[in-house]
């Protein structure tokens, strides 16, 4: 084989060579990218489930609250002078043992501000006033009978409330004490929902649902019965006895 020959024979392997080097990176490439395009088809679907509950315990403040500007053993005295009305009271609703609790009592000076015309100028003055508190607890599942000692207290309070002698009653707050099973419930009502919609959606486009990609649990809502209002970051709703939860997920479907 003469040089000439030797030469071109060696083009024509080098160019079979790199073409099939060529064609092999291209299969490649198109594997890769086909690869790429069925990781991901996939569909992103948002669940939810709602359940309605009615609070199981109410929970009950009012606090006792004696001021005297002389001096502490006025205002204590005067918060002594109270507490036989509220024993009354408390002892007319029947509270059991383990539902009514009484905070430690509280005693000391408190700072407060007034204005005063010195000199014919306003000016800020600081006094001091002396104070004894006491708060009262009330927690029990007979909600009926805590609204009643509720009603009932306005006038046991106007008689305690006497020489310098306040009480204060707070809102009932209204609670449910099996939530946590209640969540659960609704976060697999959520998902299922989720999957249900993920299919209607796949379907039409002739498609099925396969496994889950991820999954992302949206904030709990505890709203009062019927109410549509939500909060960003979850919203627990103790004001009132009836109640609906909300349970939200966001889940990504592999679509085959």
């Amino acid at each position: 084989m003469t040089p000439a020959s030797r030469a071109g024979l060696s083009a024509v392997l080098a160019t079979a060579i790199a073409s099939a080097a060529f064609l092999a990176t291209g299969f490649v490439v198109v594997r890769g990218l086909a690869d790429l395009k069925n990781a991901s088809d996939v569909i992103n679907v948002t669940g939810s489930a709602r359940r309605s509950i009615t609070s199981d315990l109410a929970v009950w403040t009012f606090t006792v609250r004696s001021a005297s500007d002389s001096s502490l053993q006025s205002a204590y005295a005067q918060f002594r002078a109270a507490q036989p009305a509220l024993d009354a009271y408390v002892k007319a609703q029947g509270f059991a043992l383990g539902e009514l609790r009484r905070e430690p009592v509280s005693a000391g000076p408190e700072t407060y501000s007034v204005i005063e015309t010195i000199g014919g100028e306003n000016e800020e003055v600081q006094r001091t006033r002396y104070v004894v508190s006491q708060a009262y607890r009330v927690q029990s599942g007979e909600i009926e009978r805590v609204q009643s000692a509720v009603g009932a207290a306005t006038s046991a309070f106007v008689e305690a409330s006497t020489g310098g002698v306040t009480v204060a009653s707070g809102e009932i707050s209204y609670l449910y004490t099996k939530l946590a099973d209640v969540r659960l419930a609704l976060l697999k009502e959520a998902s299922q929902d989720a999957q249900r919609r993920a299919q209607a959606i796949a379907q039409s486009a002739g498609n099925e649902v396969g496994a889950v990609k991820t999954a992302r649990m949206g904030v709990f809502q505890i709203t009062p019965r019927f109410e549509t209002s939500v909060e960003d970051s979850g919203s627990y709703d103790t004001s009132s006895l009836e109640k609906d939860v909300t349970a939200v997920v966001e889940i990504d479907f592999v679509v085959r």
